[in-house]
């Protein structure tokens, strides 16, 4: 159930559906909000009932979600507090827990590379034809306007959905989730993964190769600085966990992405963006200062260090303590900026030490692993992971379901490798 929803997110827009909507105790609601609750629900219902032995990281994951209650229960807006926060959870933490707490290497590696990794492809095959073709089959013709059920403070009545004004972006490729950059953040976590299918799957050898050629254009052509960032760290890490143990595999990857370069700077079509973006890495460029300017609202601090402003009222809480040059977009573009300031410094400190000791846990358990295959696969697993965190600097990710959902569940499938039968009896 949790792959079925996972692929569905990263393959279909699910925002399409918000013109859907139910009556809820009054408030109209989208109708996936429910479809989505439910099943995610009813699925974390059934895997903790028959779980019988928790080990500490599972519950660990499972206790996560509490530290933002302080946030929640002394935010100006409670209602739309536990709203947001219940979506993070709904969305991220229970796809990824129920993925760590139930399944194994071998289970969760056929669902992921026969289900998840051909509906990326697929995905990116998209944002290639939409740059292609100027046309995208699925934003093309949604219709942004909302009006009657926004505010100008964008904060409204409504506890279950207040949507945005300027909801999605017109900037191609917009693939499936309606705007580039959660759209290519999405993408760059895999190729860690289709690389590892490259060195170990050489029986669908070309299936594979062609894979990469696909995602490694598009995560180019996308635009996103961040992804290009994430994608060179990407190949640096896996170069240093040992992944690209050859120099030849990383004169490979490198060639053909220069290659690939090359091909887009040659070509009139995709000149003129890719060299405009190139020379957008300075100071002036206006998206580079609004998120510089950004950091101001960590001034909300002073009088909520502990608990922050609560879950969801970066928009409105931190308004007052930003004083950049640039128009308020009421989004920090930095998901750590916003966490820190939404649910305060003992909240931030809290998750930063849970990625860490979880990584730090399942490195330990890679180490002792004898399959250098199986430990490959893990360390893909990783390395994915980082470079969405990574490209979570740049926007609000646990804000986007795509990427929500991602960046746990990837998280999820690492964290099996504790359960590793080599690992526990070492």
């Amino acid at each position: 159930m949790v792959m079925l929803l996972w692929g569905l997110h990263l393959g279909y827009p699910m925002n399409l559906t918000q013109n859907w909507r139910w009556t809820v105790l009054g408030y109209l609601v989208p109708v996936y909000y429910v479809f989505t609750v439910l099943l995610m629900m009813g699925a974390a219902v059934i895997v903790v009932t028959l779980k019988q032995r928790w080990s500490k990281w599972e519950l660990l994951w499972c206790l996560l979600p509490l530290i933002c209650l302080p946030g929640v229960l002394h935010s100006s807006d409670i209602p739309w507090s536990l709203r947001q926060w219940f979506s993070w959870i709904i969305r991220g933490v229970i796809p990824g827990g129920i993925i760590f707490l139930n399944t194994n290497r071998k289970k969760m590696e056929a669902m992921l590379f026969w289900w998840i990794y051909p509906v990326i492809i697929a995905a990116a095959l998209l944002g290639l034809w939409e740059l292609y073709s100027h046309h995208n089959p699925f934003w093309d013709r949604f219709d942004y306007n909302f009006t009657g059920y926004i505010v100008k403070t964008s904060q409204p009545i409504n506890p279950f959905y207040r949507p945005r004004e300027d909801f999605g972006s017109y900037l191609q490729p917009r693939g499936t989730q309606g705007n580039r950059i959660p759209y290519a953040a999405t993408l760059v976590g895999f190729l860690p993964l289709g690389l590892w299918l490259l060195k170990y799957r050489r029986r669908y050898y070309p299936a594979h190769l062609l894979a990469v050629g696909v995602l490694i254009p598009v995560l180019l052509l996308a635009q996103v600085r961040a992804v290009w960032v994430a994608t060179l760290l990407s190949l640096l890490l896996m170069r240093t966990v040992g992944l690209l143990r050859e120099r030849r595999e990383m004169a490979n990857i490198a060639a053909g992405m220069l290659i690939c370069l090359g091909v887009f700077m040659a070509w009139p079509r995709t000149h003129n963006m890719l060299w405009n973006r190139l020379n957008s890495f300075h100071l002036a460029d206006l998206n580079i200062r609004l998120r510089l300017d950004m950091l101001e609202t960590a001034g909300v601090l002073r009088d909520h260090w502990f608990s922050g402003v609560g879950f969801g009222q970066f928009p409105t809480e931190c308004k007052p303590y930003y004083h950049g040059a640039l128009a308020w977009i009421g989004t920090a573009d930095n998901q750590y900026l916003r966490w820190l300031t939404e649910n305060g410094i003992p909240g931030f400190v809290l998750l930063l030490i849970f990625f860490g000791g979880l990584v730090r846990a399942g490195w330990k358990s890679i180490q002792g692993m004898k399959n250098i295959e199986q430990a490959d696969f893990y360390k893909s697993l990783l390395v994915g992971w980082i470079s969405i965190a990574v490209t979570f600097l740049f926007f609000d990710g646990f804000y986007w379901g795509a990427c929500n959902m991602t960046f746990w569940s990837l998280l999820g499938i690492f964290a099996t490798c504790m359960e590793s039968p080599e690992f526990q009896g070492a």
